[in-house]
């Protein structure tokens, strides 16, 4: 038996001695005597003469009857988040496409997967202030379509409107079916709609916008009708939907068409523009309280952010503008301030404990907005805030709907490819365009791989961060690493390395077999050896990638693929919770417990899988390590550091003296050697004076940890201390600042215990 099911089974056993209280006395001491004969046994099956892989664990035996289990490493037996879960084992059953695992279907599994990009899978990706700039430059780009709701001119002309939009309202050549019925007479119908705007439409030359926010998840149309419109009578698209809105979106109102006793309204939403439902949406008093009711900081964290695919608000017998409303996917509404939390909501039908309390937009009689308080239940998947944009955050939100249907264009309060994708950045406050051909306008961060082979294609793949946006005509996934093709065993199937996508998709055929176009309609994980419905692969059909991240993130992915970078990429041994990188250049993580360089362990609990070439740790001279499994040997020159093993437990620790190799042979046999790069962090403060007096520097002048301190233990903290003038600044530990204007910048990096200071003057 090996040690991972050993693990589950006992866990089992322990479980089944744990939930004993209901039993009867008697009762209880039978079944505590037989969990105990079968743990007895399972440690005698997997555990030959008391070791536990390889460890002595100094018991021959351990008695559960007396509930007694002393010398038990319970973190080392309590089920991981793989185990069984309640009857089952969770998505054991489920389908899924040829080359896709259970297990690749977790985010977890794809957090370091795309570190060949350079880039970790916990660094941010972009700043908050680098947000807020992106998204002004998206709403300037040319052929983004986005609108700037908030700086629209605040007056239009009514008439002209009117009269344009019931032009565009005309009947198409082809077949047109309306709730799955041709119509015989489409110029008839079309003909009603262009009427009704023309005659129940405003009528003014100069009037002024309405602001309105979205009281349902509601979509936006190409006409102001309910009726369903499709190709065929069983077109799965309701082809007039052009996008959808969230609960509590904004909305610019220029105009509105009465059909059928339905009013409907024409305006803006930042991604489009089209027609709503006059019931979804509440009309602001003005553009104050409009601003108020949906406008946030990203910076701030009062207001929460749906990162599930719906939330469904508890029933209410008092307050039906708040009972089971629907929140989609990267909802975002304020939270009520504590100083103004009320007793309690739903007309004092429920208190607020184990609930988020945020205000609600609600539609009056009159179609007014009303804000009210709501209460979302604490078990739901929200983020208090925009999260930071990493890639391990957004493989976890975009894995979050993994298997929600589809819906064209947001139809069935679902979303398409470009929605979803859409709503996953929305969830860390990037609005990005709408539609595939909109979103390859981001600016700056476009790779054009239309022209390269396969081969190349994976290449460049390889070395972009999960979450990267890969483009084919018509279609818009999310990267989320590269693996090893798992595929079905037959001969027909590509080997080695793949490129895996999550997406919301609608049809495709499988990687293996004849070419059999599926209605797929859901949100999938699969790899890009999947065909589209010509027999080509989706890998080759892929003609582009979007990268939203800063620039220096881009350039760094950039030329790691355009092979211009001198320094080799790092293949990184996977990081546990608690561990870190001294220095970026590291492979293998340590873990530092209580803060200081004196107290930290090093685990080779992920080396076997991830087998790089060479391990390599960056410490402080000095520090000592502490290794978290059992070591047999430790052989090191005494100069590079002294090295002991307690006989109790078999763990090494080492104290660093200067830089060099240190092998570990563990007590499983498996020998480790780490290259240690020992050093002691100095201001380098002549070697900054001197390159700021350089004419040949350029004006910005951006520093790192090595330029400042002479070291490349870059996993601290770097701070401003003060300046006298606001020339400097600070991001992801590299300081900026501008020459030629008078400064004096104090800084401190600290790293765990360490403080270092450097002063730098700037004439």
């Amino acid at each position: 038996m090996n040690m991972n099911s050993f693990r589950k089974e006992l866990c089992v056993c322990l479980t089944a001695v744990l939930c004993l209280s209901p039993l009867m006395p008697g009762e209880r001491a039978k079944a505590e005597e037989d969990a105990s004969a079968q743990a007895s046994q399972l440690i005698r099956e997997a555990v030959p003469s008391g070791t536990i892989d390889g460890i002595n664990t100094g018991i021959d035996t351990i008695n559960y009857s007396g509930i007694d289990y002393e010398g038990i490493d319970y973190e080392s037996i309590l089920p991981t988040e793989d185990s069984t879960k309640l009857s089952g084992t969770a998505g054991a059953d489920v389908p899924l496409a040829a080359g896709v695992s259970q297990e690749m279907c977790k985010a977890s599994y794809w957090y370091n997967k795309s570190l060949t990009s350079g880039i970790p899978a916990d660094r941010t990706l972009l700043s908050t202030d680098e947000i807020r700039k992106l998204n002004q430059e998206m709403l300037a780009a040319d052929g983004a379509n986005m609108n700037d709701l908030e700086n629209m001119r605040g007056t239009y002309d009514a008439d002209d409107l009117k009269s344009s939009l019931a032009k565009s309202i005309t009947a198409p050549t082809r077949d047109i079916y309306a709730d799955q019925v041709l119509l015989t007479d489409k110029e008839a119908f079309y003909g009603e709609l262009s009427k009704a705007v023309s005659e129940t439409g405003f009528t003014d030359k100069s009037r002024e916008n309405l602001y309105a926010v979205a009281v349902h998840r509601t979509i936006i149309s190409s006409l102001p009708t309910a009726a369903y419109i499709g190709y065929s009578a069983t077109d799965k698209d309701d082809e007039k939907v052009s996008s959808a809105i969230n609960v509590n979106e904004p909305f610019v109102i220029r105009q509105k068409a009465v059909v059928a006793d339905q009013t409907y309204y024409w305006g803006y939403a930042n991604n489009c523009t089209g027609w709503v439902n006059a019931d979804c949406l509440a009309i602001c008093a003005d553009k104050d309280e409009w601003l108020d009711a949906y406008q946030v900081d990203p910076a701030d964290q009062d207001f929460l952010v749906v990162t599930q695919n719906q939330i469904t608000l508890e029933p209410s017998l008092r307050t039906p503008e708040l009972s089971e409303v629907k929140l989609t996917f990267a909802t975002v509404l304020k939270l009520v301030p504590e100083d103004a939390l009320p007793a309690s909501v739903n007309d004092g039908e429920r208190g607020l404990w184990n609930n988020y309390v945020v205000y609600l937009p609600t539609r009056a009689a009159d179609g007014s907005y009303v804000r009210r308080c709501a209460l979302i239940s604490q078990h739901y998947q929200v983020s208090i805030g925009f999260a930071p944009l990493t890639q391990q955050n957004l493989l976890d939100v975009a894995f979050r709907n993994l298997g929600d249907r589809y819906g064209w264009g947001g139809m069935v309060d679902s979303m398409d490819c470009s929605l979803y994708t859409r709503n996953v950045y929305k969830c860390f406050g990037l609005e990005i365009p709408r539609n595939t051909t909109w979103q390859q306008t981001i600016p700056g961060r476009k790779i054009d791989l239309s022209e390269m082979t396969d081969d190349e294609k994976l290449a460049a793949m390889s070395r972009m961060p999960a979450g990267t946006l890969f483009y084919f005509p018509g279609h818009t996934m999310i990267y989320t690493g590269t693996a090893d093709y798992a595929g079905t065993g037959t001969t027909d199937e590509p080997v080695g390395k793949m490129a895996y996508v999550i997406s919301d998709t609608g049809s495709l055929s499988d990687t293996t077999g004849d070419l059999q176009v599926k209605s797929m309609y859901s949100i999938i994980l699969n790899p890009l050896t999947t065909r589209r419905a010509n027999g080509k692969t989706w890998l080759t059909n892929v003609t582009t990638a979007i990268l939203p991240i800063s620039e220096e993130n881009f350039a760094l992915v950039k030329n790691n693929i355009d092979n211009t970078v001198t320094e080799e990429v790092l293949i990184k041994v996977p990081a546990a919770e608690g561990q870190r990188y001294a220095s970026s250049k590291d492979t293998l993580p340590v873990e530092c417990f209580l803060g200081k360089t004196t107290s930290m362990y090093l685990s080779f609990y992920h080396v076997k899988d991830v087998e790089p070439s060479a391990l390599r740790v960056t410490v402080i001279k000095g520090s000592k390590l502490i290794t978290k499994a059992p070591v047999r040997k430790v052989t090191c020159d005494s100069k590079v550091a002294s090295a002991k093993i307690d006989k109790t437990n078999s763990l090494a620790t080492l104290v660093m003296k200067k830089s060099g190799s240190v092998t570990f042979e563990m007590a499983d046999g498996e020998p480790y050697t780490v290259d240690f790069t020992v050093e002691t962090p100095k201001a380098q403060t002549k070697a900054v004076k001197n390159l700021l007096a350089s004419e040949e520097t350029a004006d910005i002048v951006s520093l790192d940890i090595k330029d400042l301190f002479g070291t490349q233990l870059d996993g601290g903290e770097l701070t401003i201390l003060s300046q006298k003038a606001e020339t400097a600044s600070v991001s992801d530990n590299v300081l900026t600042l501008t020459k030629g204007v008078k400064n004096t910048v104090k800084l401190r990096y600290q790293y765990l215990n360490k403080k270092y200071s450097i002063s730098i003057q700037i004439k």
